[in-house]
């Protein structure tokens, strides 16, 4: 009875519900895209989700995070979205990383066995790396971003017709962001409202054979790139080319995916949040770590990760989110606090 509002509408029906028990869906990035995107995936009955986050909840983000409450504040996005996710549907399946998403531990976090990928990232590189894998694996993934209140969403399913991200979306130093230029929980929403309604006809789509899909002509997921302004109640279907001369989909040069663009700090799309990781640790050191920074100031321990007087938060392999006014600092305070 669950899930009885989704199978009498027409397009879906028992045989397709029993498609979506059986699919597994990543999630990458759980911020006001993943986390609202994981949640209706959760309530539609995808039979396994994996989450994929670096980032802890700050304050600010409650404002159209809506998955998450003031008790998460401080703890990692996908420990509290797994917790939260669980209680809302506990029929499907949850697995989470608490990791950064890189060429490095790609191929082992997104199995082959998964059936389409989510991008709710807030960060071209991540994006980039995403569409690497899914064009050499074959799997499709949908890109979504939004900002102020703008959104976009588009299909990246890999074939030798169908353009990539790489196709248009090139290469940038500068970008608007939340931060910058603030964000509408409206549009994060809308957006990951369009991104799951495209996830589903995707994942329906899958297994249909050619009479299947000349009968539901209107589930066939969308083509082109999908643009709203909230604000001004525009939106735009914008027809995307593939890029003959794609380095991706073309000529299967991955770049992000053989590690020859990666960096190692991150600005995140937060209240002045640097990613780090210029080395590992182990559990031992962590711990040594921990020993010595709780001398100094205030420092509160979940366990995966401690966060050091409100400004360091530092993972159990020596990856830190910091708070700083610019680079140079970031890069000072890691060094200070957890060594070169």
């Amino acid at each position: 009875m669950r899930y009885i509002r989704q199978e009498i509408f027409k397009e879906m029906g028992k045989n397709g519900q029993k498609k979506l028990s059986k699919s597994t869906v990543a999630v990458v990035g759980l911020g006001a895209l993943g986390s609202n995107s994981a949640e209706l995936l959760a309530r539609a009955g995808i039979g396994k989700l994996l989450l994929i986050d670096r980032d802890i909840v700050e304050l600010s983000n409650l404002q159209r995070q809506s998955l998450f409450d003031e008790n998460d504040v401080g703890k990692a996005k996908a420990a509290s979205a797994k917790d939260h996710l669980g209680k809302i549907n506990s029929n499907i399946n949850i697995d989470f990383f608490i990791d950064d998403l890189n060429f490095e531990n790609i191929g082992k976090i997104l199995s082959k066995n998964i059936g389409l990928i989510l991008d709710c990232t807030d960060n071209l590189e991540t994006r980039f790396l995403v569409n690497d894998f899914s064009v050499k694996n074959k799997i499709p993934f949908i890109y979504s971003s939004s900002v102020g209140s703008k959104g976009y969403v588009f299909n990246v399913i890999p074939n030798r017709n169908n353009p990539c991200l790489r196709c248009f979306l090139k290469e940038a130093t500068q970008l608007d962001t939340c931060e910058t230029v603030g964000v509408l929980n409206t549009i994060t929403n809308l957006i990951s409202s369009i991104q799951v309604n495209e996830a589903l006809k995707i994942l329906l789509n899958k297994k249909l054979n050619v009479s299947e899909l000349v009968r539901t002509r209107s589930q066939l997921p969308e083509k082109n790139l999908l643009f709203f302004d909230v604000w001004k109640n525009e939106f735009l279907k914008i027809k995307i080319n593939k890029n003959k001369n794609c380095v991706c989909c073309v000529k299967n040069n991955f770049e992000y995916l053989n590690g020859k663009k990666s960096s190692r700090i991150i600005k995140l799309c937060g209240d002045n949040i640097y990613q780090i990781k210029s080395k590992s640790i182990d559990k031992n050191q962590f711990n040594d770590l921990k020993n010595k920074l709780q001398k100094i100031s205030k420092l509160i321990d979940f366990g995966y990760c401690i966060n050091f007087d409100n400004k360091i938060t530092i993972f159990q392999d020596g990856r830190a989110l910091i708070k700083a006014k610019d680079e140079n600092e970031a890069k000072s305070m890691y060094s200070k606090f957890v060594g070169n």
